[in-house]
């Protein structure tokens, strides 16, 4: 059995982490992504590149964004798209050090453009932004950028001695930026590094999504190594203040880091993020690649959370579907789900991993490590692929990511307690 997923975006080989740029250009949808095509594992990053019709199933493309530079030869850093003028701007932060221990570091942000989607040309203007912020420091990066009332912005992920922050900047060409000020930092529990910035608009609220290094855990909350969240308020374009609630967590299983998102030509706000977490190992790695990436979920606010669900498309992978009668079954790809009446179990890859409810807690356990949350379950929708487990609870209100690794290569699950209406796609 390999662990290379069905119907997850990963790397043909090499290494990969943050999904960047995502967009929709000419009715094709565009993902970018961190890259490394010589090794297995982090180094100096390129920009991967794969595009779709459906964002279900990805066509590799030549890789976008090289490294060499000397603004970002050490590295080509996670950024966004912008499209403008009939073509595609990306963003990205162009990376250099400055020892050889690599601790010390010289971050710019830099464009490149496409006008077919393909092939990308270097800006002549960059470093469009090489200054340290005023209230930052020399840890600026992954700007997200869009267009405003015949202006363009740009946010920045950065950080001081003891807190993440988050930079606004103004541009009348989008190649030409004023640094406006902090729109939003942290308090000593947020960490010290806010990355991957996100600010958007949704059913009528802001939300300013980032993903936190360095949050300690708090009860059952923050137990991975980095978080990713966001909070919901309002922003003031004129004033630049973002005035918030308090800080959320978007998604509570093991692996899910620099979360970005779209807006697609359907009025959709789209998310994809990265199914992993640093500091760990990767199995795959014997197979000759790193990582995937979460499947595509769509973006609503109720009850002031976000909530996530798998997008519409995802249905279109099912190859038959029928009612689950018995508790045990096999599959290596495939979705379920079920209402939840009570307490239930479900062991997945003969028990490598674990999901159930029971005392008022959705809880799932991977090589005898838990993440959970105290809420209300009612009904399920669960997706698992070769290497990984994605959980929606109650139509997106928690969910639950995780990658997997079954090290006795069985195809068997068992589903036990409470639970009806038990319904089963396969993939394969």
């Amino acid at each position: 059995m390999t662990y290379r997923p069905i119907y997850h975006f990963a790397p043909a080989f090499g290494w990969m982490n943050d999904p960047n740029g995502l967009c929709q250009f000419n009715g094709v949808y565009h993902l970018f992504y961190q890259y490394h095509p010589f090794g297995l594992n982090w180094d100096d990053m390129h920009w991967g590149h794969a595009t779709s019709t459906d964002l279900i199933r990805w066509e590799h493309k030549p890789i976008a964004l090289r490294p060499g530079d000397d603004y970002d030869r050490d590295g080509i850093f996670s950024g966004s798209a912008l499209i403008k003028d009939d073509m595609i701007h990306l963003y990205y932060t162009g990376n250099t050090w400055l020892d050889e221990k690599r601790e010390t570091l010289r971050q710019v942000q830099c464009l490149a453009t496409s006008k077919d989607g393909l092939s990308f040309q270097k800006s002549v203007h960059n470093p469009l932004i090489s200054e340290i912020p005023e209230h930052g420091n020399a840890h600026v990066r992954d700007p997200k950028v869009w267009a405003e009332n015949d202006k363009f912005y740009m946010i920045l992920g950065t950080r001081n001695e003891l807190n993440g922050k988050v930079v606004l900047y103004e541009s009348d060409d989008a190649l030409h930026w004023r640094e406006q000020g902090i729109i939003a930092e942290g308090t000593g529990e947020h960490g010290w590094m806010w990355e991957c910035p996100d600010l958007f608009t949704l059913n009528g609220h802001d939300v300013l999504l980032l993903s936190p290094q360095g949050m300690e855990p708090i009860g059952d909350r923050y137990h991975n190594l980095h978080q990713c969240g966001y909070f919901i308020g309002e922003f003031d374009i004129t004033t630049t203040q973002f005035t918030h609630d308090s800080f959320s967590e978007l998604d509570y299983g093991h692996d899910f880091y620099a979360a970005q998102t779209f807006l697609d030509d359907q009025g959709r706000r789209i998310l994809i993020a990265w199914n992993a977490m640093w500091e760990q190992d990767w199995p795959e790695q014997r197979e000759g690649w790193t990582n995937q990436m979460t499947i595509p979920r769509e973006l609503n606010i109720r009850n002031n959370r976000l909530w996530m669900t798998p997008i519409e498309e995802m249905k279109w992978l099912r190859q038959c579907s029928f009612p689950l009668k018995s508790p045990f079954f096999s599959g290596k790809a495939f979705e379920l789900e079920f209402d939840v009446e009570g307490e239930f179990q479900f062991s997945c890859f003969q028990g490598t991993a674990t999901l159930s409810v029971a005392k008022g807690y959705i809880q799932l356990v991977r090589n005898e490590t838990e993440r959970r949350i105290q809420a209300n379950c009612e009904r399920v929708r669960l997706f698992i692929d070769s290497s990984s487990i994605e959980v929606f609870v109650n139509d997106g209100e928690y969910v639950f990511s995780s990658r997997i690794y079954p090290t006795n290569h069985t195809l068997q699950h068992h589903l036990t307690g409470n639970i009806s209406n038990i319904m089963y796609h396969s993939f394969e």
